[in-house]
C-alpha cells in the first residue's frame, strides 16, 4: 500500500496535466508560440550531433512566417515573400529569382500547421519557472508534429521540444527541439536544435528591387 501511494503522488494529477496542456495551446494562439503573434526577430539555430559537436548553423531574420530570409551559414541563403521566393549568397542578396518554395496559399499552409501543432500536442509540461543563463524563464516541454499535408506532398514533422519564455517581455527567448520524426525518418533524429531569438522592431523583409 505505500508503494501504490508513492506511484500516486508521483504521476501527475489529470486536472494540472489538461490546465499544462491548455496553457501551451494557448500560447499557440496569439501568444509567445504563434508565429503570427511573434515580433520581428533575428534567429540562429545551432544543430548539435549526439556527440555535443556543432553540425551546421543556421541564421535568418523574420518579419512574419511568410516574410523571412535565411539558410545555413556557408549555403545559400533563401528570401520568401509571401509566395515568392530568391536565392543568394548572404542574408543581404543580391538575389536571384527562384522557383516558388512554398505552397501556393503560404499563410493558410502556415496557419494549418500551427492547428495542427494544437491538435496534436502530447507529452505536456510545464515545468515553472527556472534560471536560464541568470535570468527567470517559464520553462515549457511538450511533443507535437505536423499531418500529412498533399500540398507539399504528403510532407509532415514533429519532435519534442523544449521552451523558455521570458516572463518579461512574453517571448520566447530559446526553443529546443530533439527526437524529431518526419515522413522520411521514421526514428528519432540524434540531433538537437537550440534556437534563439532576437528581437527587433526594425527588421523589415521585403521583395527585392
Amino acid at each position: 500500500m505505500k508503494r501504490l501511494c508513492m506511484i500516486l503522488v508521483l504521476l501527475p494529477a489529470p486536472g494540472l496535466a489538461d490546465d499544462c496542456r491548455d496553457h501551451v495551446a494557448a500560447l499557440f494562439d496569439g501568444g509567445a508560440l504563434d508565429p503570427f503573434a511573434t515580433p520581428p526577430h533575428a534567429l540562429e539555430t545551432t544543430t548539435y550531433g549526439p556527440d555535443g559537436v556543432v553540425r551546421y548553423v543556421y541564421h535568418g531574420r523574420i518579419e512574419t512566417p511568410v516574410r523571412m530570409v535565411g539558410g545555413i551559414d556557408g549555403g545559400t541563403m533563401a528570401l520568401i515573400v509571401g509566395n515568392d521566393s530568391w536565392m543568394g549568397p548572404s542574408l543581404d542578396g543580391p538575389w536571384t529569382a527562384a522557383p516558388n518554395m512554398v505552397p501556393a496559399d503560404h499563410e493558410g499552409f502556415v496557419r494549418t500547421q500551427t492547428a495542427q501543432k494544437v491538435a496534436n500536442l502530447d507529452r505536456v509540461d510545464c515545468a515553472g519557472v527556472v534560471d536560464l543563463d541568470g535570468v527567470p524563464h517559464e520553462k515549457l516541454e511538450f511533443f507535437t508534429k505536423t499531418d500529412p499535408n498533399e500540398a507539399v506532398g504528403g510532407a509532415w514533422f514533429g519532435g519534442m521540444n523544449t521552451v523558455y519564455i521570458d516572463p518579461e517581455t512574453g517571448q520566447v527567448a530559446r526553443w529546443d527541439t530533439y527526437d524529431s520524426v518526419a515522413h522520411y525518418q521514421a526514428d528519432p533524429s540524434p540531433d538537437r536544435q537550440v534556437s534563439l531569438r532576437r528581437y527587433d522592431a526594425e527588421i523589415s523583409v521585403n521583395a527585392p528591387d
